[in-house]
């Protein structure tokens, strides 16, 4: 079952990548948040009660709720709906996912056969690292903003996911820090976007480079 979950949050990089609708990828983060509880809830029952404390709360809470709820939020204020100018058409970046995802499948399983390598789930490890490649690959060719704050969520996701493939005891410290950060930048983002779209009707990265070039002004 725990297979079937990893595999399933996988393959929801796929979808983020073959889709250009923005509310769709805010709803992938929801589905990504409730299949990572259920990864770890696999492991509830040699953790301690603080440990599934904290996992629940920022997964079923953190990342299913609140940070989409955030996302929502901005959409409707921004109105931004699809991504549709990406350097790469939708089915180039679905094919260019689906071999990312397919090396991450099978690679781990080639290095990770070594007795000294056996804590290291080669599944955890595999999905975690093509779900990092890949919202960092979208991340350079998407050029809505909002799209890159949200393939930087599921890049989160998927460090979250490693630290699970390194450590079985799930570290809390190191994921509070992850969390973090996320708020942190989250919280900047929004602001950041709250402002481009004042000054701009469409929220591009190309418009960086003009408040860059105001503020050489």
């Amino acid at each position: 079952m725990e297979n079937g979950f990893i595999i399933l949050f996988g393959l929801t990089m796929l979808y983020l990548a073959a889709t250009s609708r923005i509310v769709s990828h805010v709803r992938l983060i929801v589905l990504q948040g409730i299949l990572l509880f259920l990864i770890c809830a696999c492991h509830f029952e040699h953790q301690s009660a603080l440990n599934i404390t904290f996992l629940t709360v920022e997964t079923l809470i953190v990342k299913t709720i609140v940070i989409p709820w955030f996302l929502f939020k901005v959409l409707k204020k921004t109105k931004a709906n699809r991504d549709v100018s990406a350097n790469i058409p939708h089915f180039y970046c679905l094919v260019s996912a689906s071999i990312i995802l397919l090396c991450g499948f099978l690679l781990p399983n080639h290095f990770f056969n070594s007795d000294t390598m056996k804590m290291i789930s080669p599944l955890y490890f595999g999905v975690s690292l093509a779900t990092i490649i890949i919202s960092l690959w979208l991340i350079t060719i998407k050029h809505k903003i909002i799209s890159n704050v949200i393939e930087f969520i599921t890049m989160e996701n998927g460090i979250f996911l490693l630290s699970l493939s390194v450590a079985k005891e799930m570290p809390v410290l190191v994921n509070m820090g992850v969390l973090l950060d996320v708020f942190i930048a989250i919280y900047i983002l929004g602001l950041f976007i709250n402002e481009i779209n004042r000054e701009f009707k469409d929220l591009e990265v190309s418009n960086l480079s003009d408040l860059k070039d105001y503020s050489n002004d």
